[in-house]
Protein backbone atom coordinates (compact mmCIF):
# COMPACT_ATOMS: atom_id res chain seq x y z
CA UNK A 1 0.00 0.00 0.00
CA UNK A 2 2.88 2.24 0.59
CA UNK A 3 4.02 2.00 -3.08
CA UNK A 4 0.65 3.10 -4.37
CA UNK A 5 0.75 6.25 -2.22
CA UNK A 6 4.10 7.18 -3.77
CA UNK A 7 2.71 6.95 -7.28
CA UNK A 8 -0.39 8.96 -6.41
CA UNK A 9 1.63 11.87 -5.12
CA UNK A 10 3.68 12.07 -8.34
CA UNK A 11 2.37 13.55 -11.56
CA UNK A 12 2.82 10.57 -13.87
CA UNK A 13 1.14 10.68 -17.24
CA UNK A 14 0.44 7.45 -18.97
CA UNK A 15 0.52 8.89 -22.49
CA UNK A 16 2.35 11.77 -24.05
CA UNK A 17 0.21 14.54 -25.46
CA UNK A 18 0.50 14.38 -29.25
CA UNK A 19 -0.12 18.11 -29.59
CA UNK A 20 2.94 18.94 -27.46
CA UNK A 21 5.75 19.81 -29.92
CA UNK A 22 8.32 21.12 -27.42
CA UNK A 23 10.60 18.11 -27.91
CA UNK A 24 10.37 18.48 -31.70
CA UNK A 25 11.17 22.20 -31.51
CA UNK A 26 14.09 21.58 -29.16
CA UNK A 27 15.43 18.85 -31.47
CA UNK A 28 15.10 21.07 -34.57
CA UNK A 29 16.80 24.02 -32.87
CA UNK A 30 19.60 21.81 -31.54
CA UNK A 31 20.06 20.24 -34.99
CA UNK A 32 20.13 23.67 -36.62
CA UNK A 33 22.73 24.94 -34.17
CA UNK A 34 24.90 21.85 -34.72
CA UNK A 35 24.54 22.24 -38.49
CA UNK A 36 25.54 25.93 -38.32
CA UNK A 37 28.58 25.07 -36.21
CA UNK A 38 29.59 22.35 -38.69
CA UNK A 39 29.24 24.76 -41.65
CA UNK A 40 31.26 27.42 -39.82
CA UNK A 41 34.01 24.90 -39.09
CA UNK A 42 34.12 23.69 -42.71
CA UNK A 43 34.15 27.27 -44.02
CA UNK A 44 37.05 28.19 -41.73
CA UNK A 45 39.05 25.10 -42.78
CA UNK A 46 38.45 25.82 -46.47
CA UNK A 47 39.54 29.42 -45.94
CA UNK A 48 42.74 28.28 -44.20
CA UNK A 49 43.55 25.88 -47.06
CA UNK A 50 42.84 28.56 -49.68
CA UNK A 51 45.06 31.08 -47.88
CA UNK A 52 47.78 28.45 -47.60
CA UNK A 53 47.77 28.00 -51.37
CA UNK A 54 47.86 31.77 -51.89
CA UNK A 55 50.82 32.12 -49.51
CA UNK A 56 52.64 29.33 -51.34
CA UNK A 57 52.06 31.04 -54.69
CA UNK A 58 53.22 34.39 -53.29
CA UNK A 59 56.41 32.82 -51.90
CA UNK A 60 57.13 31.18 -55.26
CA UNK A 61 56.59 34.48 -57.07
CA UNK A 62 58.82 36.28 -54.55
CA UNK A 63 61.65 33.78 -55.10
CA UNK A 64 61.27 34.03 -58.86
CA UNK A 65 61.36 37.83 -58.75
CA UNK A 66 64.46 37.71 -56.52
CA UNK A 67 66.24 35.52 -59.06
CA UNK A 68 65.16 37.81 -61.91
CA UNK A 69 66.41 40.83 -59.96
CA UNK A 70 69.79 39.17 -59.47
CA UNK A 71 70.07 38.38 -63.18
CA UNK A 72 69.08 41.93 -64.16
CA UNK A 73 71.53 43.44 -61.66
CA UNK A 74 74.34 41.31 -63.09
CA UNK A 75 73.38 42.30 -66.65
CA UNK A 76 73.22 45.98 -65.64
CA UNK A 77 76.71 45.81 -64.13
CA UNK A 78 78.00 44.09 -67.23
CA UNK A 79 76.43 46.65 -69.58
CA UNK A 80 77.79 49.68 -67.72
CA UNK A 81 81.35 48.37 -67.43
CA UNK A 82 83.96 50.91 -68.61
CA UNK A 83 85.62 48.38 -70.93
CA UNK A 84 82.36 47.78 -72.80
CA UNK A 85 81.58 51.50 -73.04
CA UNK A 86 85.09 52.21 -74.34
CA UNK A 87 84.81 49.42 -76.93
CA UNK A 88 81.46 50.71 -78.23
CA UNK A 89 82.74 54.31 -78.29
CA UNK A 90 85.77 53.36 -80.38
CA UNK A 91 84.26 50.76 -82.72
CA UNK A 92 80.72 51.99 -83.35
CA UNK A 93 80.95 55.73 -82.68
CA UNK A 94 84.50 56.32 -83.97
CA UNK A 95 85.84 58.00 -80.85
CA UNK A 96 89.60 58.16 -80.40
CA UNK A 97 91.88 59.10 -77.52
CA UNK A 98 92.78 62.80 -77.67
CA UNK A 99 96.32 63.75 -78.59
CA UNK A 100 98.41 66.31 -76.74
CA UNK A 101 97.41 69.30 -78.93
CA UNK A 102 93.68 68.56 -78.54
CA UNK A 103 93.75 68.73 -74.72
CA UNK A 104 92.83 72.15 -73.37
CA UNK A 105 93.68 73.03 -69.80
CA UNK A 106 91.23 75.33 -68.04
CA UNK A 107 92.29 77.71 -65.33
Amino acid sequence: MRASNVLKSQAVSAKRDLRDFTFLYAALISGGVILCIAFAFLWSRMTVVKLGYEISKANSARLELGEKRSRLKFEYEKLKSPERVEKIAMSELGFIYPTGERIVNLK
